[in-house]
């Protein structure tokens, strides 16, 4: 238990390394708006022209895509350091 909670430790420190933490506030950042712009559309559906609507679409779906890129990309690099710290 107590290996588990180092490692868990370690990974918690590298998440929060100043390289990692900005990409990591930038994830956050654009699910945020993605969020908004779900939400504006749900609330707002009758108001919205059919055209508007499509191109906030668009942009979720854009949104949620980069999202998903650069949590990839955050994980790789980070599990990357971890797994070469470890062997060192």
């Amino acid at each position: 238990m107590d290996k588990y909670l180092r490692e868990r430790e370690e990974l918690r420190c590298l998440y929060n390394a100043p390289k990692y933490r900005r990409m990591k506030y930038c994830a956050i950042t654009i699910i945020v708006i993605v969020i908004i712009l779900l939400l504006s559309m749900t609330i707002w559906i009758d108001k919205i022209p059919s055209n508007f609507m499509l191109i906030m679409r668009g942009c979720a779906g854009l949104g949620a895509t980069l999202f998903v890129v650069i949590v990839g990309i955050l994980s790789y690099r980070v599990n990357k350091q971890n797994i070469s710290n470890r062997k060192k």
